[in-house]
């Protein structure tokens, strides 16, 4: 698609289809598409049934490559003409057994804990699982295959893909529903906001980039070694600096490795095959590894303490107990949040590009494509039949679809698409607990999804204080992933929102601002659980803050203004 001609925007199907401005930082590739509609809707769907919520889907499409989604529940709700409240879902039921017996499910979700089930199995076997096929297909050279290996090899990552997918959702409901709990009975006891409700949580997911430990060996080798030290010291290119590292004798050398095997093919920030790596973008490894070793003060030290015990005091004396149990349960699964990106569908999303790029790398060569990461703008079939005979899209227009998506941006994408969306099933029509469920998946769709309205008032952005303290330093602008690359230790980071590849740059950082996300968004959680104030939702911060001016950002109060 040209950028030239304005996109028509149409509802993918029937229903109330909403923009999800959230997951994705811009349009996504047609390979991409191709694959997540279908794993997200059996993933969670899978999940919604495990738990017994009366929503049976959340369908997913993306219109001219933005995200969209569309809830589907189980059935109709009759009509309750002449009936009390209380008889409809017996009604429901009656009519619907899908519905019968999604209600027993319910009925045991809590008392059963299911959520703690399904932690132990994600542990266990699932994540274990994950980790060996990644590294299964790491070992895998793609640029030493022949066209016939390189394709078969591009199949394997395409399918590990499409499995990560599904898996990283089908955990949806245990690592979300806790949380929305907690959510829902702290807006019911108190008037406390959800940036406040969640601050507790800070400290549950220590090591959101899942590579702590490979970070920490990486620092303390670097710290310990005069020459690994005189190598960051030096103005070595950064490629060249970390190929310099990795040659270095044990401990250093190795720990450089297992660090650059574990995050190097992840998206810097965003969950397609069209987003670079971090191995793409060697600068930013250097500085983040620097940053990380010149120290930093522990994250998050005493603070859930402080936070849990301020909005305890704030919950009626009657409900401390149950509060209690609440938040534990939450922390218990916080990490699963961010979790199941980092150890399922970002490697894998990052193994499939580097098989498309040893491919692209090939029909540059031969002029075919004008750059090989133009390949990633192919759909499956134009990509294998480019390989395979040369035949396809031309570089033209592989080249107008990479412009596209670089230009094109969400806040210019209608937030609904189709009629208006019409109310939800009011809780008091359930049993006790599928009301308590389906208030619990409300919260957390809306700490999610929910679109925040503008309240700017001149140089000063106001959003959801996502994460307490206050802070000054340089506003760091950045509209797209290739501008990453400019952050330096310190910076404000201000952007339109963050995803969970992105924690590769958080040892930078002094603060995040964005323009869209909730409480609950990868934003809000990273910047809990590194310490630094955090605003979301502001909805127009990065045409507001010039990049490069001095801002004050107030996590509490939920404001970024300019200074000077």
């Amino acid at each position: 698609m040209s950028i030239a001609a304005a996109p028509t925007f149409a509802p993918p199907g029937p229903g109330t289809w909403s923009l999800d401005a959230t997951h994705f930082t811009r349009p996504v590739t047609r390979f991409h598409a191709e694959i997540f509609p279908a794993e997200f809707g059996r993933g969670f769907g899978d999940s919604l049934r495990r738990y017994g919520s009366l929503l049976e889907r959340l369908d997913w499409a993306f219109v001219n490559g933005f995200s969209y989604y569309c809830p589907r529940p189980i059935g109709a709700p009759p009509d309750v003409s002449g009936h009390p409240p209380h008889e409809v879902w017996e009604r429901m039921a009656a009519d619907d057994p899908r519905i019968r017996e999604r209600l027993a499910t319910s009925a045991m979700v809590f008392e059963r804990r299911l959520w703690r089930e399904d932690l132990r199995r994600w542990d266990s076997e699932v994540k274990p699982s994950l980790v060996a096929d990644h590294r299964a297909l790491l070992e895998v050279e793609p640029a030493a295959l022949d066209d016939a290996g390189l394709l078969a090899h591009l199949d394997r990552c395409r399918e590990h893909q499409r499995r990560a997918c599904y898996l990283h959702h089908l955990f949806n409901m245990p690592a979300l529903l806790p949380m929305g709990d907690l959510l829902a009975h702290c807006q019911e006891w108190t008037s406390r906001t959800p940036g406040e409700i969640l601050a507790p949580l800070a400290g549950s997911s220590p090591d959101p980039l899942a590579a702590g430990e490979e970070l920490a060996r990486l620092t303390a080798a670097v710290t310990a070694d005069p020459e690994a030290r005189r190598l960051f010291a030096s103005s070595t290119e950064p490629a060249e600096l970390l190929d310099a590292l990795c040659a270095l004798p044990a401990p250093t050398g190795a720990a450089a490795a297992a660090y650059l095997e574990q995050v190097g093919w992840r998206p810097v920030n965003g969950e397609d095959v069209g987003d670079p790596c971090v191995l793409e973008m060697p600068g930013l490894v250097v500085r983040a590894i620097r940053t990380t070793a010149a120290g930093r003060p522990s994250a998050n030290e005493g603070q859930e303490t402080e936070t849990a015990a301020e909005l305890r005091s704030a919950v009626p004396l009657p409900h401390r107990g149950r509060f209690d149990e609440l938040l534990s349960e939450a922390r218990l699964v916080s990490r699963l949040r961010d979790e199941r990106g980092s150890f399922a569908d970002l490697p894998a999303i990052g193994l499939t590009r580097r098989a498309i790029l040893a491919a692209g790398r090939r029909l540059a060569r031969t002029g075919r494509i004008a750059d090989p990461a133009h390949l990633v703008e192919a759909d499956y079939t134009e990509l294998r039949e480019l390989v395979r005979t040369g035949d396809g899209p031309d570089p033209g227009e592989l080249s107008d679809r990479a412009r596209y998506r670089e230009q094109a941006r969400y806040a210019d994408a209608p937030l609904l698409l189709g009629p208006p969306p019409g109310d939800p099933l009011p809780p008091q029509w359930l049993p006790p607990a599928a009301a308590r469920l389906e208030q619990a998946l409300g919260a957390v769709v809306q700490a999610m999804f929910g679109n925040p309205v503008a309240r700017t008032a001149g140089r000063t952005v106001h959003g959801l204080g996502a994460s307490p303290g206050v802070y000054e330093g340089t506003a760091r602008v950045i509209r797209d992933v290739a501008e990453f690359g400019r952050l330096q230790p310190g910076d404000v980071l201000v952007t339109n929102a963050t995803t969970t590849a992105f924690n590769i740059v958080l040892p930078l950082l002094g603060a995040i601002v964005t323009d869209r996300g909730g409480a609950l968004s990868h934003a809000a959680i990273v910047a809990r659980e590194f310490a630094i104030p955090g605003v979301v939702g502001c909805t127009d911060a990065t045409a507001v803050l010039p990049d490069g001016s001095r801002v004050r950002v107030d996590g509490r109060a939920g404001e970024a203004a300019v200074v000077s």
